[in-house]
């Protein structure tokens, strides 16, 4: 009885509790599930900000989900799988005691390269539906990924049981941001703030940035283009209160842009 009566007070405490931000990303850790229990896991790896979050303890928040998939697993077979995991009735239950329905799925860009699938959830207790992105890269290998942990901070914070998953470790995570940093046509603040995260992982090191030192100038010029009302809207916004009243100020926003720019810096010596 006393079993059940835990049970049911974590339930609740779900139900009554889930943020915006906390239901999308309980999507994305059910369908990380399912993808690294299916028989095509070595062909994916997480990466992004949901690599971030999920492997190296970022407080932010992702909107969507980013994915690599190798060249091996067909485009139309990838389709196939995901259209069977995001109608099937296994996602559906996983959902359910966290009190969010999967209500609209669309696969809006379906090419040789992206392929990306657009989800809508309702959370119980809201009437305005959240939405979010899942997009997968396709790449001719993701022999970089590993397999690991996920944190478990994370999964406690979700109620859910560990899981292992196929993810980029950390020398590839920071030279995947600071070509994301140099690559997008608008500079983002999350960039800058998630290697400010993956160098403190690194204890200041930028051994892996070696192969990277023909783009840190622009990496450099870039980082220091973000303002803090980016950072405002892109970052403080994605924390959990408890997150943001440390990093909102400008003086917590100063104090990251100066150790990504000084470690890019060190880079390029």
């Amino acid at each position: 009885m006393q079993v059940l009566d835990a049970f049911v007070m974590n339930l609740h405490r779900m139900l009554m509790d889930l943020s915006d931000r906390q239901a999308v990303e309980h999507f994305h850790l059910q369908l990380v599930r399912s993808l690294a229990s299916g028989p095509d896991k070595a062909h994916l790896a997480v990466k992004g900000g949901c690599n971030l979050r999920f492997f190296f303890g970022s407080v932010r928040y992702s909107e969507d989900m980013d994915l690599d998939v190798a060249r091996d697993l067909e485009p139309h077979l990838l389709k196939e799988k995901m259209n069977r995991l995001l109608t099937g009735a296994a996602l559906k239950a996983a959902l359910r005691p966290a009190g969010i329905e999967l209500a609209m799925v669309s696969a809006p860009k379906q090419t040789e390269t992206t392929q990306r699938w657009k989800a809508e959830l309702r959370v119980r207790g809201r009437s305005v539906a959240l939405h979010t992105k899942v997009e997968f890269s396709r790449r001719p290998t993701t022999e970089e990924a590993v397999l690991g942990a996920l944190a478990p901070n994370v999964l406690q914070e979700h109620e859910l049981l560990p899981l292992l998953a196929r993810h980029y470790p950390l020398n590839t995570a920071i030279r995947q941001k600071v070509q994301a940093l140099v690559g997008r046509r608008i500079v983002q603040a999350r960039d800058v703030f998630d290697l400010a995260v993956l160098f403190t992982r690194a204890g200041g090191k930028v051994d892996a940035l070696a192969s990277e030192r023909a783009i840190l100038p622009l990496a450099i010029e870039r980082a220091m283009d973000v303002s803090f009302d980016d950072y405002q809207g892109q970052v403080v916004a994605y924390l959990a209160p408890e997150y943001a009243v440390t990093y909102q100020s400008r003086e917590a926003w100063d104090a990251l842009q100066a150790q990504v720019i000084e470690a890019l810096e060190r880079a390029t010596s």
